[in-house]
């Protein structure tokens, strides 16, 4: 199963969204999000985005300091089949958002 591709952060007046391209294919994928945040160091499902047929999510409810690293990553499901995670670049929201 190939991995989301063109994986990237977009936000703007706090609303934060994820955004990835995905190749058409005969089943209908699913995607699954996750994160990772530096100063907790853990990774976490995106809750609202757990087998989404979308291809975006709003990620604006898991940033809670908009002064630390976040790692968004998303992975297709096709079938019983999973792909690898595909990572956007490092967010923080006080550099990368727009007010």
């Amino acid at each position: 199963v190939p991995s989301p591709t063109q994986v990237v952060i977009t936000s703007e007046n706090f609303k934060t969204v994820l955004h990835w391209q995905y190749p058409s294919m005969s089943e209908t994928p699913l995607f699954t999000v996750r994160f990772i945040s530096y100063k907790s160091g853990s990774c976490e499902l995106v809750s609202t985005c757990v087998n989404i047929s979308a291809n975006f999510c709003d990620i604006s409810r898991e940033i809670h300091d908009p002064d630390t690293s976040h790692w968004f990553q998303v992975q297709a499901v096709v079938g019983s089949q999973r792909s690898k995670y595909s990572e956007a670049e490092e967010f923080i929201l006080r550099r990368h958002g727009e007010f």
